[in-house]
């Protein structure tokens, strides 16, 4: 049934907090462009505790819309005001719109990035801004050895670590340089997922010496993992989360495969 005239809308006469956990909800470029509908709903995604926990990530769909994700990135951070505690990035993501972040989110304790467009340099010079950040999601990047160990190194409280790599002809190349850097700088991890990794079970044997606190790990799709022996023993004991069977070894033929298609 119609309002009558002159009668405000009904939502308008909902509690602010309810209407602000109905606002949460909807994905970011709903509310930048349908959910902004009247005075208070704008007012509400004013402010700036609507923007503490952003997910830009899953987004594919979207893609060739003509939206400009770089300027609703922009403006999603600035609204945040610092307050900005989690933020996911999707395909988009680029170097400079690192730095953007970086510059105006220094509560930043989960970041989410998957984006070929991400180099292992910008990468290692943003995250030095991130002090705090306790959660790390690296997916088909360029990041590699030198972006692992500015990360470690940077922020003391990083607790969760998860690094896909980037396909690319090394893919099928056995090496341990990536979990040795983790070895080396991520002390305090907690849970540790390496997805197309080239690790061996040198790199993993590293990885359990240094890490003493780790309780997850997850080596998915590494092909040069045994885990055989003593090694696998070891693992079973140490790694106490349900996942720790989680492996798939990756033989050369589907890494060939995978490979055909880049």
């Amino acid at each position: 049934m119609a309002n009558p005239a002159g009668r405000a809308a009904p939502w308008v006469d909902l509690p602010r907090e309810l209407t602000a956990n109905i606002l949460q909800r909807l994905r970011v470029v709903d509310i930048f462009q349908s959910a902004q509908v009247c005075t208070a709903w704008w007012r509400i995604c004013q402010d700036p505790s609507m923007w503490r926990y952003v997910d830009l990530w899953d987004i594919l769909g979207e893609e060739g819309k003509g939206r400009d994700w770089h300027k609703i990135c922009r403006d999603v951070v600035n609204r945040s005001e610092g307050q900005l505690i989690s933020i996911k990035l999707g395909y988009f993501a680029t170097d400079d719109m690192l730095f953007y972040i970086a510059q105006r989110a220094k509560q930043l304790r989960h970041l989410r990035i998957s984006s070929s467009k991400v180099s292992d340099e910008g990468f290692s010079k943003t995250v030095k801004e991130f002090p705090v950040l306790e959660e790390l999601q690296l997916e088909f990047s360029a990041v590699s050895k030198q972006g692992i160990e500015a990360a470690g190194q940077s922020c003391p409280f990083l607790n969760s670590f998860s690094f896909t790599k980037k396909l690319s002809k090394f893919l099928y190349v056995p090496s341990d340089e990536e979990a040795v850097a983790i070895a080396e700088n991520m002390h305090g991890l907690k849970r540790l997922t390496l997805n197309l990794n080239q690790l061996t079970d040198k790199g993993v044997e590293a990885i359990l010496d240094a890490c003493p606190g780790l309780q997850s790990l997850n080596v998915d799709r590494c092909g040069f993992v045994r885990l055989a022996g003593e090694l696998g023993k070891r693992f079973s004991q140490q790694i106490n989360n349900k996942d720790k069977n989680h492996i798939h070894n990756l033989d050369a033929y589907m890494i060939n495969l995978l490979l055909s298609f880049l």
